[in-house]
């Protein structure tokens, strides 16, 4: 026990750690989650992915319930369920990106009216696409492989996966250390210029040196122009998907969408660059691989 006044505080008052840094928590789960989803990427059975598939489902409709203000996720997570497969199911008559491009444009509509809050309640389920779209186009990247002649490989969903993660990376840091003037200060104010630029370079060259490694054990060779587009997708358009999530965020009155990952937020806060750049990048490969094979 310690007295008022006494210099020297107990062993139990003296063993109180000091809590964890928000920066600790996210480069713990950082960490653990990237390795998890790095090992289901390169997987060679698609079951791994269909397992982190239907937890990032349910736990993605929980969030967006949340963000509207629903009571019932248990639906919206059928709902998005359906969603997605109707999205591969059309697949079957038309190619899966291009089915998805049409699900995330309704997606994006739907969330763009909930912005304005011009009937919400009637369009929300319109915001699944959103969620849907780019879900299908993951499970397409990997499962185009079973093709060995083709220039598609279960490695081929880290091409964008990879790049977006390391350039939210790069932005994070870079911001913090030297950014100083703001992007969108109404939206979310502490995004930076320089953080933003950093997102970019980092697309772009991880891309790059993610489609050389890929390249070595590819029958056919993914050009490098379909490379650097993807890189340049998913460094511009994942940060709209960011900036988007944030609108959206802001406009329901949350900081976070979950508290699913310590350090990030929710699944919706670590995936929503991934959720807006996945379908337009996987568009690209579609188009150069139809080139390739006709």
């Amino acid at each position: 026990m310690s007295f008022a006044g006494d210099p020297h505080p107990s062993t139990d008052q003296a063993r109180v750690a000091p809590p964890e840094s928000n920066l600790h928590k996210r480069v713990r789960t950082a960490l653990v989650g990237g390795s998890l989803t790095l090992a289901v990427i390169l997987a060679s059975s698609e079951i791994p992915l269909y397992i982190l598939v239907f937890a990032i489902i349910y736990v993605a409709a929980s969030e967006m319930t949340s963000l509207f203000g629903g009571t019932k996720p248990i639906i919206a997570t059928f709902a998005l369920l359906a969603a997605t497969a109707l999205t591969l199911t059309a697949g079957i008559v038309i190619p899966i990106p291009l089915v998805a491009l049409v699900a995330v444009l309704v997606g994006t509509a739907g969330i763009l009216i909930r912005l304005k809050k011009k009937c919400p309640s009637r369009t929300d389920a319109l915001a699944l696409g959103w969620l849907a779209g780019p879900i299908a186009c993951a499970i397409w990247l990997h499962s185009e492989s079973a093709d060995a002649t083709r220039f598609f490989s279960p490695n081929l969903l880290a091409l964008v996966a990879l790049p977006i993660w390391l350039g939210d990376t790069a932005a994070y840091f870079v911001g913090k250390a030297i950014g100083k003037t703001p992007l969108a200060p109404k939206i979310s104010p502490k995004k930076t210029v320089e953080g933003a630029a950093a997102n970019l370079v980092t697309c772009i060259a991880s891309s790059y040196l993610i489609g050389i490694i890929l390249n070595q054990n590819l029958q056919n060779p993914i050009p490098q122009t379909a490379i650097l587009g993807v890189g340049l997708i998913t460094g511009t358009l994942g940060q709209a998907g960011d900036l988007l999530q944030s609108a959206l965020k802001r406009s329901s009155g949350i900081k976070d969408s979950g508290n699913f990952l310590p350090g990030h937020g929710g699944i919706l806060d670590r995936l929503d660059s991934f959720l807006f750049a996945c379908v337009p990048a996987s568009i690209i490969l579609w188009i150069y691989a139809s080139k390739s094979f006709t």
